[in-house]
């Protein structure tokens, strides 16, 4: 064996197969993320070694076939034929072979040397379905790993595979499928006029363009254009699609997606055995919980639930108290008690809930009111889409979210604020003062640098927690069903629930939100989807809420008996809000700019799936990093370069009204002071966080002066500041201005590269006029009435 031999791996296969998970579980956190050259499409790439061999995986995107419809199918195509992969893996859902094996007939077709990952095995034996892997392995004539990605079963000998496979001389395989005669004597005859008259790059089989070109295959024809000068096999294809058409009735592509379904339909009907099975719920949630991992963790976490419901304080302050006797530094008892064992409590608290869910559920089943269902996820499926229960159910996550979100990542935010104030600004004052560093070089590095990106990465905790649990809900499959249930919603501003999906990522950032529009076919959807995404507020603002509601919305609130956390309140109020405006200006958009009717929705619903540690890592990782790496670029640029302004002209008093950002902060005062934000630091504030949203905290800090950022648990520092300048109502109507306005530079430059400059600049005008009408509602509507 030759050692350190490289492999690369095409990894191709439908949405919601599971692909990602393998992904995640051969190359770990071996990967990095670009986009595919001259597209805007995400590119993963990942790498392992295994037995001596250095193996790279591409991670193609998800698609249901390569005819290249759009654009995900053009790049997973092109990259099987272009770039020749050793090895292309096709992850298969085992619980629903016929959809996912229409996929991989074209990838035999096109005579790659193929791995069929039939994922999922655990759920298909739980419906019932008895998988012959031998007899299918041997119809399609390739080697099949029967795997269960999230449990990491049949990983190890999916890396065997891969280098048994590449090892292999890449025979050319006798065609597994066959058109029935009429088809076949046409795709034989045009082989050998494409044989006759052109000169095929070596990466082409000609069986394989025989079927493109009379599929009518617009980039097969545009490449074909280009070799046959004299145009007999273009003439010959055109001749052959109408003698077919003429003969079948119907066009020629669909009559070969019908052959192909059909020689699959074959295949499962001899080699997949289904058993009826009408499981009660109570029955299938033995199987799962007879499982020690789960089973151990619903019945500790039940346990711990009810204790905290009742002695939550008591636990938590006996805790603190036996750290503190044994003399644990305060950052240490804010991480060990205020977050560990207090974020316990916020989860465990939520799960003697459902346990009480699911057995009213279960004596409802053995009443007879409920039938028995094929599947667990059947069955979750009755209460979380639900006609009644979906929406309200998709409120209460999303509330639970945001409250985990403060009562889990404040307290770390408190450490990493000790962090960057204390030990990082003591210790850069400390060494700049020790070498007698010039005045200017320490307001910089201080007032400039620490307290302004400092101010936006105090709220690091706050967005990876919120990330994490984004990540959980994405995984898990129900992200997909809150599209489900807000189905009936999006009709009523002339889009469906699809469109729903770009606009619950936006909730992360808006930039992948906007990208992800490419799933909506019809180009008024994605136009009218793109258009109301930026009112879904993103993380980046999420820094902004917390600044605020820390400083003028702290303590409880009750609401049908239960204490709530105001502000998890007040920042909830804020994504209801966002989503709310959305709607609304999808119906004036919809009867205004987008007259007519929308396209039908069809949306596959992935099986519920228990998160994996690592999918979740990742996926939180990446996402979190855009916002640290923005931290240390964009954000680092633009405090510096408002230091700059608030520390010229030369002699001015640093931050003064006398400065030049104090210039263009009176400037533009006054249009936001019937907004409640008319003093000039929080309007330059609002100013540069076009560029980013994080740079209103940023520059606030800057231009405040204040280097110990306000943590969520209120005391000195920004939050001081602010609490001088804002009331809570005017400190109110600047977080909805901040939540509607402008999105970041980024998102508009995406929305130019995704539909043109004049809806990027349409965008940037009309967000911000919605923004300033509602803010000025809601400031000038709460004076009328008193709250002032």
């Amino acid at each position: 064996m030759i050692k350190n031999e490289k492999i690369t791996v095409g990894l191709i296969g439908n949405p919601n197969c599971g692909k990602t998970t393998i992904f995640n579980a051969l190359t770990g956190a071996r990967q990095h993320v670009g986009n595919w050259p001259g597209k805007t499409v995400e590119k993963k790439e990942g790498n392992f070694k295994h037995n001596g061999y250095d193996i790279e995986v591409v991670d193609l995107p998800g698609t249901y076939s390569l005819t290249a419809y759009s654009i995900e199918e053009l790049i997973a195509r092109d990259y099987v034929v272009d770039e020749k992969p050793d090895v292309v893996i096709d992850v298969i859902d085992s619980t629903n072979l016929e959809r996912n094996l229409y996929l991989a007939v074209q990838i035999i077709e096109m005579k790659a040397n193929l791995i069929l990952a039939f994922n999922m095995a655990d759920l298909a034996e739980n419906q019932g379905l008895k998988i012959n892997i031998k007899q299918i392995s041997d119809y399609l004539k390739v080697p099949i790993i029967k795997i269960t990605a999230r449990e990491g079963i049949g990983i190890e000998e999916l890396k065997d595979a891969i280098i048994e496979t590449q090892k292999k001389e890449k025979e050319v395989k006798a065609e597994i499928i066959t058109y029935g005669k009429d088809v076949e004597g046409h795709i034989k005859e045009f082989t050998k006029v494409i044989d006759s008259h052109l000169e095929l790059p070596e990466k082409y089989n000609s069986r394989w363009i025989a079927l493109k070109l009379i599929e009518d295959d617009k980039e097969i024809l545009d490449l074909i254009k280009n070799l046959d000068v004299k145009g007999v096999v273009l003439k010959e294809a055109e001749k052959i699609r109408k003698h077919m058409a003429s003969i079948f009735g119907e066009d020629v592509d669909a009559v070969i997606a019908d052959a192909r379904y059909g020689f699959i339909h074959g295949i499962v009907a001899e080699a997949v055995e289904k058993k009826e099975k009408k499981e009660s719920f109570t029955a299938q949630a033995k199987k799962t919980i007879s499982k020690p991992v789960y089973g151990a963790t619903l019945a500790i976490g039940t346990i711990l639930g009810i204790m905290f419901l009742f002695a939550g304080d008591w636990i938590k302050e006996s805790f603190s108290g036996f750290l503190e006797s044994a003399g644990a530094p305060e950052w240490l008892m804010m991480i060990l008690a205020d977050t560990i064992v207090a974020g316990i409590g916020a989860i465990a608290i939520y799960i003697p809930f459902v346990v009480l869910i699911f057995l009213v559920y279960a004596s409802l089943e053995s009443r007879g009111v409920i039938k028995g269902a094929d599947t667990i996820s059947d069955h979750f499926d009755r209460i979380t889409t639900n006609r009644a229960l979906g929406i309200p159910i998709f409120l209460l996550l999303m509330f639970i979210a945001f409250n985990l979100t403060f009562e889990i990542a404040a307290p770390l935010a408190d450490v990493v604020d000790w962090f960057i104030a204390d030990v990082i600004g003591g210790t850069l004052e400390g060494i700049l003062t020790s070498v007698n560093a010039p005045d200017w070089l320490l307001s910089l590095a201080l007032d400039g640098v620490v307290a302004g990106v400092g101010s936006v990465l105090v709220f690091v905790p706050f967005i990876f927690m919120l990330f994490i649990i984004i990540a959980i809900l994405e995984d898990s499959g129900y992200l997909a069903r809150a599209a489900f249930v807000m189905d009936r919603v999006m009709h009523k501003i002339g889009l469906h629930g699809k469109s729903f999906i770009p606009m619950l990522i936006g909730f992360g950032c808006n930039v992948p939100a906007i990208m992800a529009t490419r799933v909506l076919e019809n180009k008024r959807d994605r136009i009218l989807t793109i258009l109301i995404n930026p009112f879904m507020s993103c993380g980046a603002r999420l820094p902004v809420y917390i600044l605020f509601t820390a400083a003028f919305f702290t303590g409880t609130t009750m609401i049908f008996g239960f204490s709530l956390n105001t502000e998890t309140l007040v920042i909830y109020s804020l994504y209801l809000l966002g989503i709310a405006v959305a709607i609304i200006m999808g119906l004036i958009f919809k009867n205004t700019l987008f007259k007519g009717l929308s396209s039908p929705f069809v949306m596959e619903l992935p099986p519920y799936r228990m998160p994996t540690l690592t999918g979740v890592a990742i996926h939180t990782w990446e996402r979190g990093w855009v916002f640290i790496k923005k931290a240390g670029t964009v954000i680092f640029t633009t405090v510096v370069l408002i230091w700059f302004l608030a520390a010229l002209p030369a002699g001015v008093e640093y931050g003064s009204e006398d400065s030049y950002i104090g210039g263009i902060g009176k400037t533009i005062a006054p249009v936001f002071t019937p907004i409640g934000a008319g003093d000039w630091q929080s309007s330059v504030s609002l100013f540069f966080g076009f560029i980013a949203k994080e740079v209103v905290v940023g520059a606030m800090g800057v231009l405040y002066g204040i280097g110990d950022v306000e943590s969520p648990e209120g005391g000195e520092g920004l939050s001081e500041a602010l609490q001088s300048t804002f009331t809570p109502l005017s400190a109110y109507a600047f977080l909805v201005f901040v939540l509607l306005y402008v999105p970041c530079m980024v998102a508009v430059a995406t929305i130019k590269r995704e539909i043109g400059w004049k809806w990027a600049i349409f965008t940037v005008v009309y967000t911000t006029a919605v923004a300033y009408i509602v803010a000025l509602i809601v400031y000038q509507g709460g004076l009328l009435i008193g709250l002032g």
